[in-house]
């Protein structure tokens, strides 16, 4: 391994451990109580470290929010010729609460609950990058869907909050409200009932 590789590694290390200490600490603390210097100790990084990888806290927050989030739909960036458009979305439906659910995703999305009327531009902000994205992520992909003649044209704006309501009346509020809450037994046919509904109206 060359000097600069090495060095690039060693970087990319104390960011991940970074990262990994933000995410306990905002979980443990919330953003406000949750303190830079902290994180570095809990990084085995100095401060100065953790500001080179992280100009600010709220940075490092949107930081482990993305890392939490990942891509919804990265998966699908090539979508399968023979995949069934009611296959697809069911699979999209799955990975969407299992991220949420997997990364802690809910938490996170409680800790910047919490934090709305003393750091409003944190949620705008996880609102855009991660609401929103995800939204457009699928978007995408149900415009594909229509493009390949496996659902009809329609609003996709509309059509996949119709998906992502049934998820979060099922699955993401009541987990913002009780931190005990699991995803019930059920979870599959309730997202292929949704689905089902949805292709009677949007379907070829």
């Amino acid at each position: 391994m060359g000097l600069e590789n090495y060095r690039k590694s060693v970087s990319e290390s104390k960011r991940a451990a970074i990262l990994r200490a933000g995410r306990e600490n905002f979980l443990k603390h919330g953003y406000s109580r949750a303190a830079m210097a902290e994180i570095a100790r809990e990084a085995d990084v100095s401060t100065a470290t953790l500001y080179k990888h992280f100009a600010s806290k709220e940075e490092l927050f949107a930081a482990v929010v993305r890392e939490a989030y990942g891509e919804l739909g990265g998966e699908f960036a090539e979508i399968p010729a023979g995949m069934s458009a009611e296959e697809l979305m069911f699979r999209l439906a799955q990975n969407y609460i299992d991220i949420q659910f997997g990364q802690s995703v809910n938490a996170l999305m409680r800790v910047v609950i919490a934090e709305v009327p003393s750091a409003p531009q944190l949620a705008r902000d996880m609102f855009e990058n991660m609401v929103q994205t995800r939204y457009r992520d699928l978007e995408r992909i149900f415009n594909t869907l229509i493009e390949r003649g496996k659902l009809k044209p329609h609003d996709t704006h509309f059509g996949v909050r119709l998906i992502g309501g049934v998820i979060k009346e099922y699955f993401i509020w009541p987990s913002l409200f009780d931190p005990e809450f699991k995803a019930p037994a059920n979870r599959d046919e309730i997202l292929r009932e949704a689905i089902k509904t949805y292709m009677t109206l949007y379907g070829p």
